[in-house]
């Protein structure tokens, strides 16, 4: 036969050794391997090819590869490392299985899967009873650290003391919450958590995800539902109303739905909250406003009201605020807007966290007393 096609044939007797070597149970280590065991192979030269002889077996050599083994911890019952530190302890496989309540066929048993395990014997029969191997023992030693890891895990308990605290809450805002919230908050927190930091983030429809992950602890305001997995507490009811300078030359002591639409009107435009209510009352009513200005927070508005003649819709413990600052005076609506609730929000994964819930519980007194 040419010697062209004698080293083809090689080729192609090889390749099938690369397909099929692993089903065959070729090893490298012991010659043997169990049959289902995969292995992928490598075809290397088994030297120069130019120089081979006419035998083409010796072409090629296969040399087995096994394919990476899943972490030891997903094929062992942990209750057989039990077995094992019982087995320690008594050096009595009759007593290990009274010990632990189960057949000494069974610690037979579990003893045989370790053993394959850890291609150690693990323990030996002697004259004072089964030792362990200087590999069972060394497993041992790691199994007892563990096992104070685990028992500290189980007691573990997180605590939170207030008044050592340094740590920063950070809260999701709308304006009204600040101007209501932040300086009996801050009072509070001077006497029961001098240590405490408050770091006020602005209300975006970014909110619940903030909650979620943990990067925002609370957010209060008038915001609206974010469906399951979030709490929710009322802290107070508010409702919104007509806010003018003092000095309005055409308003007085009331606000009526012919002035109301006849009057140039400031508004604030918020994203992430439920003050859109406004907006949408107005569209089902028909009602038109003539809008003069827009402004993106409530926390100007009050010089710009006192200087000028517009009319402002806002909630009412804001134009409280603002009628303490300023030469502002408020009025009820002249159309309905059903009142609503400022809430404190918070996710299901810090419910039960201590640090979260004193914090919750300090706003909610504020509020609710």
């Amino acid at each position: 036969m040419p010697r062209g096609v004698s080293r083809m044939k090689s080729v192609r007797a090889s390749l099938k050794l690369w397909d099929g070597g692993a089903e065959a149970g070729v090893s490298s280590d012991s010659g043997t391997a169990p049959a289902k065991r995969k292995t992928a192979s490598l075809l290397l030269p088994a030297h120069d090819p130019i120089a081979t002889s006419g035998d083409h077996r010796s072409a090629f050599q296969v040399i087995p590869r096994p394919t990476p083994r899943r972490a030891a911890a997903a094929n062992i019952d942990l209750k057989l490392l039990a077995i094992i530190s019982e087995l320690h302890r008594t050096r009595s496989v009759s007593q290990a299985a009274e010990n632990l309540q189960i057949s000494q066929s069974t610690i037979s048993m579990s003893l045989a899967k370790l053993r394959r395990h850890f291609n150690d014997p693990l323990f030996v029969r002697t004259s004072s009873g089964m030792e362990p191997t200087t590999h069972a023992v060394a497993v041992l030693t790691l199994l007892r650290k563990a096992e104070g890891l685990i028992q500290s895990a189980l007691e573990h308990h997180v605590v939170f003391d207030p008044l050592t605290s340094e740590r920063v809450f950070h809260v999701c805002s709308t304006d009204i919450a600040q101007f209501t919230l932040l300086p009996a908050l801050m009072a509070k927190l001077k006497q029961a958590a001098p240590g405490i930091e408050v770091n006020l983030v602005n209300i975006t429809e970014s909110v619940p995800a903030l909650l979620e992950s943990g990067e925002v602890d609370l957010a209060v305001g008038f915001i609206p539902p974010m469906g399951a997995g979030f709490y929710q507490q009322r802290l107070f009811r508010d409702r919104f109303v007509c806010a003018v300078r003092a000095g309005h030359p055409r308003i007085k002591t009331e606000m009526t739905l012919e002035r109301f639409e006849k009057e140039t009107h400031l508004t604030v435009t918020v994203s992430g909250t439920g003050h859109g209510i406004v907006e949408r009352a107005l569209e089902t009513r028909k009602i038109r406003r003539k809008v003069g200005m827009r402004v993106p927070s409530f926390l100007g508005l009050a010089p710009i009201l006192a200087n000028t003649d517009f009319v402002a819709v806002v909630p009412e413990q804001v134009g409280r605020f603002y009628a303490h600052a300023a030469d502002i005076k408020l009025l009820p609506l002249p159309f309905t807007i059903p009142p609503y609730f400022i809430l404190q929000h918070w996710h299901e994964r810090y419910n039960h966290d201590p640090a979260n819930a004193w914090f919750r519980g300090i706003l909610a007194e504020l509020f609710l007393q």
